[in-house]
């Protein structure tokens, strides 16, 4: 899996980075070695109150793709993750249930 971490209108720490890299690893279940997952870092500078910061994800080959606002870096990251993990077993269950469909489909013919 490769992440690619792009800042936008702020500077990238090591903090940040290290905690994106360490949450994204949950969704190495899902995923495989060639995928590509980019992730946007934005700091919106015209607000002065509310949610300012923004964590955008895609993973390319597959076409998921969620975004979340918050506070700061570290709730948006948080906010983003259960939307891409939702997106992700939704798909992996539907290849599921339609394999087993199938599987029972040429158990019954083989009978």
């Amino acid at each position: 899996m490769n992440i690619t971490i792009k800042a936008t209108n702020t500077t990238l720490t090591d903090a940040i980075r290290s905690t994106i890299e360490q949450k994204l690893s949950s969704l190495e279940g899902f995923l495989k070695t060639e995928d590509k997952i980019h992730v946007e870092v934005e700091e919106d500078t015209h607000h002065k109150t509310g949610l300012f910061s923004r964590v955008e994800v895609q993973i390319a080959p597959h076409g998921y793709y969620a975004e979340a606002n918050g506070n700061d870096f570290y709730e948006a990251i948080d906010l983003v993750l259960p939307k891409i993990k939702q997106q992700m077993t939704k798909t992996k269950d539907k290849r599921l249930s339609l394999r087993r469909k199938l599987g029972n489909l040429f158990k019954r013919s083989q009978n």
